[in-house]
């Protein structure tokens, strides 16, 4: 049996890895061109353009990993409220 504070544990961790995607990505946005940005020697927070792009790459694909484990341990609870929500009266 999965225990609550897995649970707890896996959708703190899908937390702070939106928090890193969220804040990479703005600063992915934010960034000039590869060129320019190499030129120019532009940073974000302290990390250059390539070393946000790593972290964001990275950190999205373990938040992957984890929103589908997530779905899993929750299916019986996502099913239910799909089924509530096409419930007619």
């Amino acid at each position: 049996m999965i225990t609550i504070k897995l649970k707890a544990i896996i959708s703190t961790a899908l937390i702070v890895l939106f928090a890193l995607v969220l804040i990479t990505g703005i600063g992915l946005y934010l960034s000039p061109s590869g060129q320019v940005a190499k030129e120019i020697n532009w940073s974000f927070l302290g990390f250059n353009k390539w070393e946000l792009g790593e972290i964001h790459v990275t950190c999205s694909f373990i938040m992957a990993g984890l929103i589908l484990l997530h779905l899993f341990l929750n299916f019986k609870m996502f099913l239910s409220e799909i089924k509530s929500i096409f419930k007619f009266k």
